[in-house]
C-alpha cells in the first residue's frame, strides 16, 4: 500500500473533484503558473538560478516522473526569467494569480479550494494543471 502522500492517482482524483468546471480549470491554468513564478523567484538564493522550490521536484518525481521532468524544465525557465521582473510586477503577478484561483472557485466551481481540505493540494495543483495542459489523465 502506498503512503497517502505518494499516491499520485489518489491525490490527483481528489484534487479533480474540486476542479470540475471548465472555467475554474481555465483560471487555474493561468493562476497557478503565476503563483509558481513568484514562488520560484522568492526561493532563489543570490545569483544561483536553481530555486529552493526545485526541491519539490523530488516529491513530483515520486508522483509522476514524466510530469516532474517537464515541471523541472518549466521551473528552470521561470528561474531564468524571474530576475528580470521587478518586485512590484512580481507581487502583481502573485496577487493576480490568487485572484484567479479564488474567482474560479467562487464564480464557477462554487466550492472551496482543495487545499482547504488537504494542504498537500498546494503542491498537487501545479502538477495536476500541468497534466491537464499536456492532456494526461
Amino acid at each position: 500500500m502506498k503512503h497517502p502522500l505518494l499516491d499520485w492517482n489518489a491525490l490527483s482524483k481528489d484534487y479533480a473533484r474540486y476542479h470540475t468546471h471548465p472555467l475554474n480549470r481555465l483560471t487555474h491554468i493561468f493562476g497557478i503558473p503565476m503563483i509558481m513564478f513568484w514562488v520560484v523567484r522568492l526561493t532563489q538564493v543570490g545569483t544561483f538560478p536553481i530555486p529552493l522550490a526545485a526541491g519539490f521536484l523530488i516529491l513530483y518525481a515520486f508522483w509522476d516522473l514524466d510530469l516532474a521532468i517537464v515541471m523541472g524544465a518549466l521551473m528552470l525557465a521561470m528561474a531564468l526569467a524571474a530576475p528580470f521582473v521587478g518586485h512590484p510586477a512580481m507581487w502583481a503577478i502573485f496577487i493576480a494569480g490568487w485572484i484567479l484561483q479564488f474567482a474560479g472557485h467562487t464564480f464557477f466551481e462554487k466550492k472551496s479550494p482543495a487545499f482547504a481540505k488537504n494542504f498537500i493540494h498546494i503542491l498537487v495543483g501545479p502538477m495536476w494543471i500541468l497534466g491537464e495542459v499536456l492532456g494526461e489523465k
